[in-house]
């Protein structure tokens, strides 16, 4: 199985919404980036995905959104993806639903930079930047997966 992970994009400060944190959406800035950096993906033929799935929170929501605009794909909101998402979670949603190979999973920090650490058996998390991506390949267990990528939006669109 492959799977891409992503962090959302930037979103507005919690110190400069007055609304609940679950609808805080992104910037413009946010969804700039998060549409540059699929496209740069795509354009270097790294992104092979047929699904998006989803957090249920506005600004992963939001990400999804654009980045299944771009390479043309349906959005499944995940609710294992919201704040908290974990391993056991996310693995339970991926097989109740018999995802597909190629999804990829929109979600948060540090779940996503815990989730990678954990399929790559590593003990340590693996931090990701706003609208970061990891690509990994294998069983969609602990220690089931190896890396084939993870960058940063400066990784793909400064090089």
């Amino acid at each position: 199985m492959r799977v891409y992970l992503m962090r959302h994009g930037i979103a507005r400060e919690r110190d400069e919404w007055d609304g609940a944190d679950d609808a805080r959406p992104l910037t413009s800035e946010g969804r700039r980036k998060v549409k540059a950096v699929t496209k740069a993906l795509r354009k270097q033929q790294r992104l092979d995905v047929s699904e998006v799935w989803t957090s249920p929170l506005v600004r992963a929501r939001e990400t999804a959104e654009i980045a299944a605009k771009v390479l043309k794909v349906p959005v499944k909101d995940c609710p294992a993806l919201a704040c908290g998402a974990d391993l056991a979670k996310v693995a339970a949603a991926l097989a109740a639903a018999q995802a597909p190979d190629g999804v990829l999973l929109v979600g948060h920090e540090p779940d996503c930079g815990g989730i990678l650490a954990q399929l790559l058996g590593e003990p340590e998390p693996r931090p990701f930047k706003k609208a970061g991506v990891a690509c990994v390949e294998g069983q969609f267990v602990g220690g089931g997966m190896r890396l084939k990528w993870h960058v940063a939006p400066k990784d793909v669109l400064e090089g």
